[in-house]
Parts: C-alpha cells; structure tokens; sequence
C-alpha cells in the first residue's frame, strides 16, 4: 500500500507532468502527495529559508538579497500549482519545511516517503540550460525507494509493461511494483527476453503467479529470443503508459536482457518508467 509520495519541484514542464502523475496516484491510493521546492545555485550548499505555519517563508538570514529576489517568484509558483492541482483534484498534500534546498539532498528526505515521482530530465537549476539526464542517473544510484520517472506530458496508466530478466534488480522492481500498485482497470504484459527458453517462461510463469496473488487482474506474458529494447519499441512503446524495470540487470550469463535498457528508455524519455532499485 503507498501512502506517501515525495515529489521534488522544480520549475519545468517535467514538474508539471509529474505533478499530474503524482495525483493520478495519489488519488487511486488514498496518498499524499509532499512537495520539495529544490534549487541548485552556485556557491549555495543549504536551503534557502523555511516554511512558516501561517505558509509564509523565513529567509535564511545569510542569503543574500539578490539571491532571494531571483528564487521568489519561482518558489511561488511551485508552491502554488501543488497547492491548487491537489486542491481541484482533492488529493491530500503537504510541503517539505525547507525550502529551495540543493538537489543533492532528495535522495535523503527519499528515505521516508514510498516512492519518488521526478521528471525524467528534470535538473533542479534556478537559471535553465539544456536538459540533461544526470540528475535522474544520480537519484538512481544512490535512492532507498522506488523512482517513478516520467516524461514531459501526463498519460493515465492503464496499459504496463513489465521488463522482466529475474535479476535481482528486477525482482525488487516486480515486487515493490506490486505492493504499492493499484490494479483496478489496468492491463499489464510481462515481457522477457532470453536465450534460455525453458528458464525464461518458468519465470514468466512465476512473476504472473505472483502479480495474480496481489489483485492484478488482466496479466498477460511474452518471451522473446529478440533484444529487448527492440521488442518495446517494435511492439510495445505505442501500447505502455508505464513500463516497470529494475536499475540494471545482472543476470550477464543467461540472458540478452537490460544491459543498457534502462539507460535507452531514460535517454529516450518518452515513456512512464518505475525503476525498482
């Protein structure tokens, strides 16, 4: 069951989506959604001030001016369409205390909350530049809870892809997928790629088994000799609004599975993915 979703903000059409995404869950969920207001500025390493009761913000009393005036108006604005997109869609939300706080720090406050939804290349700056993926590269490597990443736009889950090798980083996706998921109305295709297909559809066999156990209703597999990234955008990218994967594969010997799937899917960054770490 989740209950708490950590949604670090930053001000780019990923936060919005991720916004959407966060709610849509939330909503499903009976969740709520706590937003980080997080900046990176140079030669500042602490938060920029506080969040009062009354929602007001103390400055810290050693930032200066110049700094505070530019990061206002977009603290403001972060505030406000959490405040007023869970409003409208009457989800139950709150505010990390600290605001403006350097993007090193979301994997910290991560601990606490069940899953992390951030934009695929959403980077944290104040003064935006090129979008990159290294933010979410770093969350990936050193997170406690599952990334929900996505795409610049919102899309209703329905249809999910599971990319399933047995590795262990996969195990971990299926099995913190299932205990936070809801699976009312929604369509879900197991699919595996190895060389091995005895061993291959015994652990298709197992992950549906296990996927049915929890609730899941419409739970369909797929084996395949073929590389697997090929097979999603052959066959599956136009189908999946969420595709669910582990940070890696390690199963090097018996499979021609992930190696880079997780990369190639973030590089693209068209798709929903739930990274299990």
């Amino acid at each position: 069951m989740l209950k708490k979703i950590f949604l670090p903000l930053e001000n780019s059409p990923y936060t919005a989506a991720a916004l959407d995404y966060a709610c849509f869950i939330a909503k499903r969920q009976n969740a709520e959604v706590t937003g980080g207001i997080f900046m990176d500025i140079e030669k500042v390493n602490t938060p920029l001030g506080t969040l009062e009761t009354d929602g007001g913000i103390k400055w810290m009393d050693d930032i200066d001016e110049e700094t505070v005036s530019n990061a206002k108006p977009t603290v403001d604005y972060l505030m406000h369409i959490l405040k007023d997109k869970c409003e409208r869609q009457n989800v139950k939300y709150s505010f990390e205390t600290e605001i403006g706080i350097p993007s090193s720090q979301i994997t910290n406050l991560s601990k606490y909350y069940d899953i992390i939804v951030t934009g695929i290349k959403s980077d944290y700056g104040l003064i935006k530049r090129n979008f990159k993926v290294s933010f979410l590269q770093k969350i990936l490597e050193t997170s406690a809870s599952p990334v929900f990443a996505v795409p610049n736009y919102f899309r209703a889950i329905h249809n999910i892809i599971i990319a399933y090798d047995a590795s262990l980083t996969a195990a971990r996706a299926l099995q913190r997928f299932v205990h936070i998921a809801d699976f009312t109305d929604q369509n879900i295709i197991i699919v595996s790629s190895s060389k091995d297909s005895a061993w291959a559809k015994d652990n298709l066999k197992r992950a549906k088994e296990y996927l049915l156990s929890y609730g899941a209703q419409n739970v369909a597999t797929d084996y395949t000799q073929m590389e697997i990234i090929k097979v999603l955008q052959s066959s599956y990218f136009d189908f999946a609004d969420l595709i669910v994967l582990g940070s890696h594969s390690q199963n090097i010997v018996k499979d021609i599975f992930v190696g880079n799937l997780t990369k190639q899917l973030i590089m693209d960054a068209k798709k929903a993915l739930f990274i299990g770490i």
